[in-house]
């Protein structure tokens, strides 16, 4: 079985359209998607349907739960100052332009998904297992919370998002990965980024894709809807940086 895993979306349909575009021609068997399809993006409402019309197998992220019940927050732990307001300018404005339906199908989302492949088993969650939608499990998380997730699930996989950083650890002979975020990475890397996982006679093997897909169409609809510049400078960038007043300088070319 070849698996496709992504998460991370946030309301960026063309890098979720080039994602799905490589997955097809990969031959990949399942898609499952990791949560946060809406928030800070241009397309909230766009990528919702997307992902219902594919019928993809979705977990909810802390993204999905705050537009999908109209939350003031998304529960993220920002630093104070310009990054908190911009996130919380893109969920206001997010809530606003989804439908009814879809924050109902967004409240429907599970927080967490288990299953088994040819004798391997995997969880899904969006952050951790001890909490499915805040917790970050990094790079450079303490190997002694790590080896405390995987000792208290009996799944051999844990596949999470949240970071937007690809991932893979193993601890105590069970595997955590971690595709990266397919429409704002994190890792200085802007292209898409998600996880293919061969699974065969109980075998896995799994690599990180990364995918060019039409930056400047997304940035462009970001400042055309009047979602704040600093969105479009983390898609250009691939990273997060210092949002502070007069630290942020972007070009259109």
């Amino acid at each position: 079985m070849r698996l496709a895993f992504f998460g991370d979306v946030h309301g960026n349909l063309e890098a979720l359209n080039a994602v799905l575009e490589d997955i097809q021609r990969r031959g990949v068997d399942e898609i499952f998607c990791l949560g946060d399809l809406v928030g800070y993006g241009p397309d909230p409402e766009a990528v919702v349907q997307l992902i219902r019309e594919k019928n993809i197998k979705t977990i909810m992220g802390n993204y999905d739960d705050a537009v999908g019940y109209s939350k003031e927050s998304c529960g993220c732990s920002y630093s104070p100052g310009r990054e908190t307001e911009v996130g919380d300018i893109s969920l206001n404005w997010s809530i606003e332009r989804t439908s009814e339906e879809t924050k109902e199908f967004l409240r429907s989302l599970p927080k967490r998904m288990s299953f088994e492949v040819e004798g391997v088993k995997f969880l899904l969650v969006h952050g951790s297992p001890f909490n499915e939608l805040l917790e970050y499990v990094k790079p450079d998380t303490p190997s002694e919370r790590l080896k405390e997730i995987a000792s208290k699930v009996e799944e051999s996989v844990i596949v999470n998002g949240h970071t937007h950083l690809p991932m893979a650890r193993w601890v105590l002979g069970k595997l955590i990965l971690n595709p990266g975020s397919a429409g704002r990475p994190k890792d200085g890397d802007p292209r898409a980024s998600y996880m293919i996982v061969d699974v065969k006679s109980g075998v896995i093997s799994f690599e990180t894709i990364r995918v060019v897909y039409d930056v400047k169409t997304t940035v462009e609809k970001i400042a055309k809807k009047g979602l704040p510049i600093e969105l479009a400078t983390v898609l250009a960038l691939g990273q997060t940086f210092d949002m502070g007043p007069g630290k942020v300088t972007f070009t259109l070319k």
